[in-house]
């Protein structure tokens, strides 16, 4: 019987001075803006783990600025689940008990421990949005999570068009084009159907459900697919870099992602007669 992963001997320790040396060969400088998505499992083992990698990258990233997602799809309408789905019986249950967004205390969901641990810590800022936050930390954080709607959260009207305009990178530590939340910029600037969507938000002690709007976006899938042809037009943009357990961190432009992915899209979706 295999061992659960905490009785594992280590055989691979990633430690901050390692975690400095990375970012220097992914050619980050102090006053970069960076879109990060990690998985901590891809470095064997962190002496201090999530501590250890939030302080390397803001020292790395001092006079610049670390954004990750902090989504909570799960406060959502549970009528429209799916994954999982609520029996008809529960669904006004669950929809009554549900707690209102809030910023401070609404904790991310299914998306790793390093995004819910930064977006704890003092001095990160957060989005308004109740399913599609973003969290920042640096010069201009406050900035990046300013919003004014809870329309179309990955549009432009959201932070990942405010990353993009800092000409941000985005850094996959362990990840692959799955977890690449830029490519939804793309989608959502697309002319894509419209529909509604809806989620609780706590206001002056009081939840509410609020309707958004959103579009349609690909499934996760088919990121990697868009990504290796990203990455096969595009590699000037790209640095790579070998980390822990025989895995890779990449690091590249935003910006040449997300024009790439957005005319990649805009082709399939005149292919598919979506506009």
């Amino acid at each position: 019987m295999k061992q659960p992963w905490y009785q594992q001997p280590i055989t691979t320790v990633t430690t901050y001075t390692d975690l400095m040396t990375l970012f220097q060969e992914l050619g980050l400088q102090e006053q970069d803006t960076c879109l990060v998505h990690t998985s901590l499992s891809a470095f064997g083992f962190i002496p201090g783990g999530e501590q250890t990698l939030i302080a390397a990258l803001k020292a790395g990233l001092a006079k610049g600025n670390i954004a990750m997602p902090a989504q909570s799809s799960d406060l959502s309408d549970p009528h429209e689940w799916i994954n999982p789905p609520v029996q008809t019986a529960h669904q006004d249950q669950v929809m009554a008990a549900l707690p209102g967004f809030d910023r401070q205390l609404t904790p991310c969901h299914l998306i790793g421990a390093l995004p819910e641990y930064f977006r704890s810590l003092p001095g990160t800022q957060r989005s308004g949005h109740p399913t599609c936050s973003m969290t920042a930390w640096g010069v201009q954080a406050q900035h990046i999570c300013e919003t004014t709607t809870y329309d179309l959260p990955f549009g432009a009207q959201g932070p990942l068009q405010k990353l993009y305009d800092l000409n941000a990178k985005v850094l996959f530590l362990g990840t692959d084009f799955e977890t690449g939340t830029a490519i939804h910029l793309a989608e959502s600037t697309l002319p894509r159907p419209v529909f509604e969507e809806r989620a609780p938000i706590q206001t002056a002690g009081q939840k509410q459900w609020v309707s958004f709007k959103m579009v349609e976006l690909e499934p996760y899938d088919d990121f990697n697919e868009m990504g290796a042809q990203f990455m096969a037009a595009k590699p000037e943009s790209v640095r790579q870099a070998a980390i822990g357990n025989d895995r890779t961190a990449l690091a590249f432009s935003m910006r040449d992602l997300v024009d790439f992915a957005r005319e990649y899209y805009r082709q399939r979706d005149l292919a598919e007669g979506l506009n």
